[in-house]
């Protein structure tokens, strides 16, 4: 072998060696970016999703520390006990906690709070106030200090004895603004639309001016509340007061109103209306509502002003109308509706109101009475004579009715 090819042989070896170190080296570094770059798109990925789950999935409710107000009780001024309405917290935190939502709890002070005594609880709410860990943390409530705005996705306030608590907290409007600003969603209900009442956004707005609101309404005021002689306000005239856009339904109905981020509801009855808008205003898909006798009822007579018959029968047909209709309740509120004691819209419908409740309570006297005198007003007198028959064919005895068949007479 000559030097040449001595020379040659060696730069061949090393060359093949070079490529083998050089292929080892590549495959090894291949491997490792391999495991890094997965380990990278690990963590990336569970920061977003804890941050996402920080973003999403937490909601306050608050409630107000108020334990008891003055009253008018058969008309003498009296004290009754304060504190929220529990169904306005039970059925919200029912779709919060089924949409897979966290709950916290606080009110204006923090600390003790109560639910306002109930003539009549739901089982929901049964279940709810047996459930230790719940009402201990409704007893020793959070306080807006101690919140961080940025870790809660929405806040809802609670109706009940609110008006003196809610609307002057300087730092519950202050959380509420910041929950607001960051892009959360803000809720209210019946008396709890009170602690929207000052809130101011950055850039010095109120956050109700020149939205459309819905609260407790002077009307239901009247017909239902014993404390609001003693109100600093009523919260419809200082919502308008202060910019507010105010959008009245009848009372009792359901109504939810919605705009932008800010949902606010009329009263008791429209609390899962509204924390099922919140929840869809947050990407969920909130859980089906249970009905009970009250709020079906209700839905009927509101279907029967609102969507006419047709509606009104698809509703029935969606539920199980043979346990939930409460007759006494639709007789009362068709006669007392279409009298004008629920106001224009209803009393404008009920003629088609009293026709749909004397169908489902084909027996009821009072109904036919009430059909009888409307047609009378009206000066249908066949189908007053008709429908006024019918009612004394039942009950032949009745004073008014009897009274009614003389006037027509004469």
């Amino acid at each position: 072998m000559n030097g040449h090819e001595s020379e040659s042989t060696h730069s061949d070896d090393v060359s093949i060696f070079s490529s083998h170190i050089s292929t080892e080296i590549l495959t090894q570094t291949e491997n490792l970016m391999k495991q890094y770059f997965w380990l990278f798109i690990l963590c990336i990925t569970s920061l977003l999703y804890s941050s996402q789950v920080v973003a999403q999935e937490h909601i306050l409710i608050v409630v107000t520390n108020n334990t008891e107000v003055q009253a008018t009780i058969d008309g003498k001024d009296s004290t009754i006990a304060g504190g929220y309405t529990l169904s306005e917290v039970t059925q919200a935190y029912d779709v919060f906690i089924k949409s897979g939502f966290m709950v916290d709890f606080i009110s204006p002070d923090g600390g003790q709070t109560q639910y306002e005594p109930e003539e009549k609880l739901s089982d929901l709410d049964k279940a709810f106030i047996k459930n230790p860990e719940i009402m201990a943390r409704l007893k020793n409530t959070l306080s807006p200090k101690q919140i961080n705005a940025s870790e809660y996705n929405a806040i809802y306030f609670a109706g009940g004895k609110t008006l003196w608590d809610f609307p002057d907290n300087t730092e519950l409007a202050s959380l509420t603004a910041s929950i607001y600003e960051q892009g959360g969603v803000v809720g209210a209900i019946c008396h709890g639309p009170g602690a929207l009442l000052n809130v101011k956004l950055s850039n010095g707005d109120r956050l109700i001016e020149g939205k459309n609101i819905s609260s407790f309404t002077n009307l239901e005021e009247h017909l239902f509340s014993k404390a609001a002689k003693f109100y600093p306000f009523t919260l419809q005239d200082e919502l308008t007061r202060l910019g507010a856009k105010y959008q009245e339904a009848p009372p009792l109905f359901d109504q939810s109103v919605v705009d932008g981020r800010l949902v606010t509801g009329q009263n008791p009855l429209s609390t899962y209306s509204v924390a099922e808008n919140m929840m869809e205003l947050m990407g969920k898909t909130p859980p089906q509502r249970p009905w009970d006798q009250l709020s079906f009822t209700v839905g009927v007579v509101q279907n029967a002003v609102q969507h006419g018959k047709t509606k009104t029968y698809q509703f029935i047909d969606s539920h199980d109308s043979d346990s939930l209709l409460d007759e006494r309740l639709l007789a009362e509120l068709s006669i007392y509706g279409s009298r004008g004691y629920m106001g224009k819209e209803v009393q404008n419908k009920g003629i088609p109101l009293l026709e749909i409740a004397s169908e489902l309570i084909p027996n009821n006297p009072q109904i036919l009475e009430e059909l009888a005198r409307i047609h009378y007003k009206n000066g249908d007198i066949k189908q007053a004579e008709q429908y006024l028959a019918k009612s004394l064919t039942i009950d032949p005895d009745s004073e008014t009715a009897n009274e009614l068949k003389h006037e027509m007479e004469q």
